[in-house]
């Protein structure tokens, strides 16, 4: 059953006017080879792709203004499994910026969280120069075939059980991916274990990761944070917004998360969530 309403080209161009570049930057290489990304997005439709959601980053030269980086988030039929759906996000820039970025990603229904997969097997990354329409949808390909995949560690993420401590030193180990310097940070670790509705009230490493992620990605939490006079003010987090910290941040928290999977099966006090 579809659960989302498809993007046509001209609503993606108005959420992230960056996408529908006709030209890279100016001052490019005579070797770029430009390739627009609504050529990519048209691409990637035809294999049942289908756009869902739009965005670019900000940016604070001018010049670079129309070039930025961009993401689209695509849906297909079929890979939608208990409360998740596996998602395929495209992230691109027409400035020098990056190659073109296939990412796996799970899309949390009761949250609307988009968890970017790290596993290597659920990345791509293809060049400008020499670009291959034909290499880049088997990319695509590869990452509807490896639904099943990531279903199945989603599935275990659900039924690993985590103790209060576990908890605790998951909270530390991703406050620390968050700020260089933790003991000036404008909140504690355990401020990251913050439950938003009922259904986070969960004690699964899978309902860990999200609440987790959340608090990180859209902000929100209230702390103290030093002026430049050393007086502390109240302060409340701000929402990711930048795109490569916010798609760098997912891919971390996910591997930390598969890490403690690893490290709760090798454990031989392992104990599950009844099911």
């Amino acid at each position: 059953m579809k659960t989302f309403t498809p993007l046509t080209n001209n609503q993606i161009v108005t959420l992230a006017p960056a996408a529908g570049s006709l030209a890279p930057i100016n001052g490019v290489s005579s070797r770029y080879s430009f390739v627009p990304t609504l050529t990519a997005i048209d691409l990637l439709r035809d294999a049942g792709w289908l756009p869902i959601r739009a965005e670019q980053s900000a940016v604070r030269a001018a010049h670079r203004d129309g070039f930025q980086r961009h993401l689209i988030r695509f849906a297909k039929d079929g890979l939608s499994f208990a409360g998740e759906r596996v998602d395929l996000v495209l992230y691109n820039s027409h400035d020098r910026g990056c190659a073109f970025r296939l990412i796996a990603s799970v899309w949390r229904q009761i949250c609307g969280n988009g968890l970017m997969v790290a596993s290597e097997f659920a990345n791509f990354s293809h060049k400008h120069i020499g670009f291959s329409p034909d290499d880049f949808i088997h990319s695509a390909y590869e990452i509807a075939a490896a639904a099943g995949t990531i279903a199945d560690r989603v599935d275990e993420m659900k039924v690993i059980e985590m103790t209060p401590d576990e908890r605790g030193v998951y909270a530390q180990a991703a406050h620390c991916l968050v700020y260089d310097e933790p003991e000036s940070a404008p909140v504690r670790h355990d401020q990251l274990l913050a439950e938003r509705r009922l259904d986070d009230k969960g004690k699964d490493l899978w309902t860990l990761f999200n609440v987790v992620n959340e608090n990180i990605i859209r902000g929100g939490l209230k702390g103290l944070n030093k002026d430049i006079n050393g007086r502390l003010r109240r302060t409340t987090t701000r929402p990711v917004k930048a795109l490569d910290r916010n798609i760098k941040l997912n891919q971390a928290l996910w591997m930390l998360t598969e890490k403690m999977a690893e490290l709760k099966r090798t454990d031989t006090g392992l104990s599950v969530v009844p099911v």
